[in-house]
């Protein structure tokens, strides 16, 4: 086939153009956020609570925050685009109850966000040449490891809900957001768990200028 043939198939039906132009984006979005946060959670457990933040180490990090909220920009953009184009086209799909709890979850998503580039990163930034936790209360740790619950769980559970197509009308988005909540709070005692494991053995020296 010609090039002009392929132009023909892919022009031919500007609906179908719109929605998988919509959903390539949005697949994109999903990539580096779900990428993004999992090297962040990487990070954070192998080589923040063993060894001492290194200034590269964090410059890493925040990077890595910056690719994870540019994948939660697109992921808004393309979920307000498609609510658009289902309006347009097919309204029906906007009662899908797997829609709800999905926008709920990225709103949440969102909110984290918020709050990791508000509250924790300063903190990261003030633990540079010492481990993480090192004179971090409990407290703070715990606040610490909710957040990381919270942002693998919502991303990983969008993810879930796109691939599982079954679940189009036929789950409440109830039932939905309580097994998303009970995931989450798995994940919490999960991190939690490791934590109480780790970070007594963190106690490493602190870096010192010019060593």
């Amino acid at each position: 086939m010609t090039f002009e043939s392929y132009q023909q198939i892919i022009l031919n039906d500007p609906t179908a153009l719109v929605q998988n132009g919509l959903r390539f984006v949005h697949f994109i979005g999903l990539a580096l956020g779900l990428g993004g946060a999992t090297l962040l959670d990487l990070m954070l457990f192998r080589f923040f609570l063993r060894r001492p933040i290194t200034p590269e180490a964090y410059s890493i990090f925040v990077s890595s925050t910056r690719v994870v909220d540019l994948g939660l920009r697109i992921l808004w953009l393309t979920g307000l685009g498609f609510l658009v184009f289902y309006a347009l086209t097919d309204p029906g799909k906007l009662a899908n109850p797997k829609v709800h709890a999905k926008f709920v979850i990225v709103t949440i998503l969102t909110l984290n966000g918020i709050f990791i580039h508000r509250a924790i990163l300063p903190v990261i930034g003030e633990q540079v040449g010492r481990s993480l936790f090192d004179g971090v209360g409990a407290l703070r740790r715990t606040v610490f490891s909710c957040s990381a619950a919270i942002s693998v769980t919502s991303w990983y559970v969008p993810v879930a809900l796109g691939v599982f197509s079954q679940l189009n009308n036929t789950v409440p988005a109830v039932e939905i957001l309580a097994a998303y909540a009970l995931l989450m709070v798995v994940t919490v005692v999960i991190i939690n768990c490791v934590m109480a494991l780790l970070v007594p053995r963190c106690k490493v020296p602190q870096l010192v200028p010019g060593e």
